[in-house]
């Protein structure tokens, strides 16, 4: 299921216990400002767990985020 909250989406990675390559990052297109402000926020939280983007998959109505660990 999409997350559809900026809170739900920081929640989420702060919980997660593994490896970023095991981790997902599903966000629904409504969660998406032009600006690109709250995936700003996202990323700035994926970047304090050493993370880094490693790709996005389209799906209809959301995106997909995978991570790997910052080189």
């Amino acid at each position: 299921m999409p997350i559809k909250s900026l809170e739900g989406a920081l929640s989420t990675i702060d919980a997660f216990q593994g490896t970023p390559e095991d981790f997902k990052l599903s966000i629904d297109d409504t969660l998406l400002d032009p600006a690109g402000v709250t995936m700003a926020i996202i990323t700035d939280r994926i970047l304090s767990r050493d993370w880094e983007p490693a790709g996005v998959e389209l799906r209809q109505g959301y995106r997909v985020f995978s991570y790997r660990e910052m080189e």
